[in-house]
């Protein structure tokens, strides 16, 4: 069976056996151990991005409202450009 088959039959179970499931994979040990280390090499990406420089300091809330609206704004022109936005 593959994984879009397997979500097709979840979507057919009701909400509470849905959450059963949930917690049922949630608690293999093999899937936590997965999630772990893509948590692990996540925070290793931003410790070497942090490392080189590639981050926006914010020292005042002005700073840090300016720096969202510039992301809202870039969201937005890419939005009405049809472009995808980037990861």
């Amino acid at each position: 069976m593959t994984i879009d088959e397997l979500k097709a039959e979840a979507a057919k179970l009701p909400p509470g056996e849905r959450s059963a499931l949930a917690q049922w994979i949630e608690s293999n040990d093999d899937v936590r151990e997965t999630r772990r280390s893509i948590l692990v090499r996540e925070i290793q990406e931003g410790v070497a991005q942090l490392d080189s420089g590639a981050f926006t300091e914010c020292k005042t809330d002005s700073e840090l409202r300016s720096f969202f609206d510039r992301i809202k704004a870039r969201g937005r022109e890419q939005v009405a450009s049809g472009k995808k936005p980037a990861a």
